[in-house]
């Protein structure tokens, strides 16, 4: 029971450590710089959008509220009441620019816990496997024709911002 607990967890590690994509400092950096850029852009055109569906709304309600019907005269000389002009078209679409202004605001949010995630897992320390073919004079009797792989295992503590 100890062995086969003891190679499921080292198959759970295993399968974890191939599941995680750890990318190079560089590359999390780049990507923390995109998606701070893109969290900085929707939270400034949100309330923009947010604003301008608020002054549209208001506007279809002012409009809708002061219209008055018009009185005309018809062919016949009857006189006819012609109903006011509704600005429900207006108050939808300032409710709707509204919601989704408010809706990009917030979804910005996400963008930049993505953004401090990244950069957060990009100065984590890592180790870091590589190999390399190295040559080594005099090895097996020649400088050139010799390659040698040497395999390294490096820890890599990234500094700068």
């Amino acid at each position: 029971m100890k062995k086969t607990s003891l190679l499921l967890l080292f198959l759970m590690i295993a399968f974890a450590s191939f599941a995680q994509e750890t990318g190079s400092y560089d590359e999390l950096m780049r990507k923390s710089r995109r998606a701070k850029t893109t969290g900085i852009i929707m939270v400034s055109t949100g309330p923009v959008i947010a604003a301008g569906g608020i002054g549209t709304l208001i506007y279809g309600l002012v409009e809708n509220e002061m219209a008055e019907p018009n009185y005309i005269y018809d062919n016949n000389g009857n006189y006819t009441e012609v109903p006011a002009k509704k600005y429900t078209k207006e108050i939808v679409i300032g409710a709707v620019a509204t919601v989704v202004g408010l809706g990009v605001a917030l979804s910005s949010i996400a963008f930049s816990n993505k953004a401090y995630n990244l950069k957060r897992q990009a100065r984590k320390l890592k180790l870091k496997p590589t190999s390399e073919n190295l040559s080594i004079p005099g090895f097996q009797g020649g400088y050139v024709k010799n390659r040698t792989t040497q395999f390294k295992l490096s820890l890599v503590i990234p500094i700068g911002s």
